[in-house]
């Protein structure tokens, strides 16, 4: 079993993350389903119900899928003669399966870092000042 172990504290949460492991523990689940966080680790109890990772995830797996895509898109294109129907239905299909692999994975990442550099508890304190 791996141990999710670093020296960078911030570094091993996301990495924690990623592997879909509790950013505290490594041992719990992150999430209940796809892209259902669990409230609270089942190991060790830290709660994670209240860390809200909004648009990064998605906006980093279109980042990164877009870029990994385009290149490979563009590399293939230039080496081989593909019929266009071939290349929409290939790359259409690559790009919708890097999607659903990586959306989880950042949103792990997204929550071990919100976790860990604690910024979902400065938002909740900037809110309730702004509303007093």
């Amino acid at each position: 079993m791996m141990t999710f172990a670093s020296n960078n504290p911030t570094k091993q949460a996301m990495i924690r993350g990623f592997f879909q492991r509790c950013p505290s523990c490594g041992k719990g689940h992150l999430f209940r389903a796809y892209l259902k966080q669990v409230d609270a680790c089942s190991e060790c109890g830290e709660a994670f119900g209240h860390i809200r990772a909004d648009d990064g995830p998605a906006w980093l797996t279109v980042m990164v899928t877009g870029h990994v895509i385009v290149a490979l898109m563009m590399s293939v294109e230039a080496l081989l003669t593909v019929p266009l129907w071939a290349s929409i239905t290939a790359f259409s299909a690559l790009s919708g399966a890097m999607v659903l692999g990586l959306l989880q994975r950042a949103k792990g990442i997204f929550i071990g870092l919100i976790w860990q550099t604690k910024a979902s508890e400065a938002i909740s304190t900037a809110a309730l000042s702004a509303a007093d």
